[in-house]
């Protein structure tokens, strides 16, 4: 089995002989700006714009070459820390309806839009200004050639993985095409794209296509000089091809066989990052087991409920602190919020916080309800309030009401 992660960096190498240096020296510059950044927000600041400039350097940082690039958006990034009124920066931009003004790359631009169009459509509100950025993928030829175009990286030629731009456009698409809600508020409210039911099938179609026979996962390809192209398997794109699609995908079993036996690979060609679990991925891989549970036999259902148990401790004892917080890892969270998400959203997905046997195993945790309280008074106290906290604390009330 292919080492992808080694066989990126062996890529980029090939591009720049001083890659690994540069990334070192990069990461350095980056990370204190980053803990800037945080403690900005930890004191009551939404700082959109130097948030969307900081997603942007770690992008440059972690899948491209573009030392030149990177080197002015990080002095962007510093510059913009001076200023912590930013809440022009998340807003939607009159002259061609996109959001995150602040973006350079297009595809964070239509990821900040599916944010702010689930956003609004749980608010039953229209945008404002229509969709005129979408145009690169406005039809569904335009569509599938940008897919096609983004699928497989040529890094060595060019310095640059394009596996993060497809991820980020197919999960949209995906929500669009597949998610009721947000498929009927396209329809209904957004102008400049028209999201036809031609469309939908174009990319479904695309999307069958895509998936490996052999390993029933999506993921990035990668034109190599002596082995051709090599296929991925993606943790986070298989996640969301299945999640968005409700389950209805084909080749369980091969789903199920990929998924335990990349346990301890690292991020995204696996579960783990820097050498530990994450509870960001320990949620996407228990919802896939949910959602395949009845297509697959008695044994590898056992072996999935054993996988679900270890991270399920790891959980527990090494990613909380005793009064009921979630420890940060700016190295893979973009903000405290966000490991308050996927930590409750993993435990929320594995039925800690419910009173009925979860479907991996045959009893509650009669600590759970316990718990769940406990991590929304953690929250209070840390004033807590960006969007993914506040999407964190209404699935804790949904599970056990709201705790005083």
């Amino acid at each position: 089995m292919t080492d992808f992660s080694a066989l990126i960096t062996e890529q980029f190498c090939a591009f720049d002989q001083n890659y690994v240096m540069q990334q070192e020296s990069y990461a350095g510059k980056l990370a204190p700006l980053q803990d800037r950044l945080i403690a900005a927000q930890n004191a009551g600041n939404s700082m959109a714009a130097s948030d969307q400039k900081m997603i942007e350097s770690k992008w440059l940082l972690l899948y491209t070459a573009d030392w030149n690039t990177l080197d002015a958006k990080l002095a962007d990034f510093s510059k913009s820390l001076d200023n912590p009124d930013q809440s022009w920066a998340e807003k939607q931009v009159p002259s061609d309806g996109s959001w995150g003004p602040c973006y350079d790359q297009w595809f964070l631009k239509v990821d900040a839009m599916i944010d702010a169009v689930n956003t609004l459509a749980d608010a039953g509100q229209a945008p404002e200004y229509p969709f005129l950025f979408m145009e690169p993928i406005a039809t569904p030829d335009k569509m599938i050639a940008w897919l096609e175009d983004q699928k497989t990286s040529k890094i060595y030629a060019d310095g640059l993985d394009r596996r993060d731009a497809l991820g980020a456009v197919t999960a949209t698409l995906s929500q669009m095409c597949f998610k009721s809600e947000i498929r009927d508020y396209f329809q209904t409210h957004v102008k400049g794209f028209d999201l036809t039911e031609d469309y939908i099938t174009a990319y479904k179609n695309w999307l069958d296509d895509w998936q490996d026979d052999q390993s029933g996962y999506w993921g990035g390809w990668f034109e190599t000089p002596d082995q051709g192209v090599l296929k991925s398997n993606d943790l986070s794109l298989t996640f969301h091809n299945i999640s968005y699609q409700h389950g209805k995908v084909d080749l369980w079993p091969e789903i199920f066989e990929t998924t335990l036996a990349i346990r301890d690979d690292a991020y995204p060609f696996g579960w783990k990052h820097n050498g530990d679990f994450n509870n960001h991925n320990n949620y996407d891989v228990t919802k896939i087991f949910e959602l395949g549970w009845d297509k697959v036999d008695t044994d590898t259902q056992n072996a999935a409920s054993k996988d679900i148990g270890l991270v399920l401790d790891w959980c527990l004892n090494k990613s909380m602190t005793p009064d009921g917080g979630f420890i940060d890892d700016p190295t893979f969270y973009n903000s405290v919020g966000a490991a308050y998400y996927y930590g409750v959203s993993f435990l929320d997905q594995a039925g800690y916080f419910g009173t009925t046997a979860p479907f991996w195993t045959d009893k509650p945790f009669p600590d759970g309800p316990e718990l769940c309280c406990k991590i929304q008074k953690k929250m209070k106290s840390e004033g807590l309030d960006d969007d993914e906290a506040k999407a964190a604390m209404e699935k804790l009330v949904d599970a056990c009401g709201s705790c005083s």
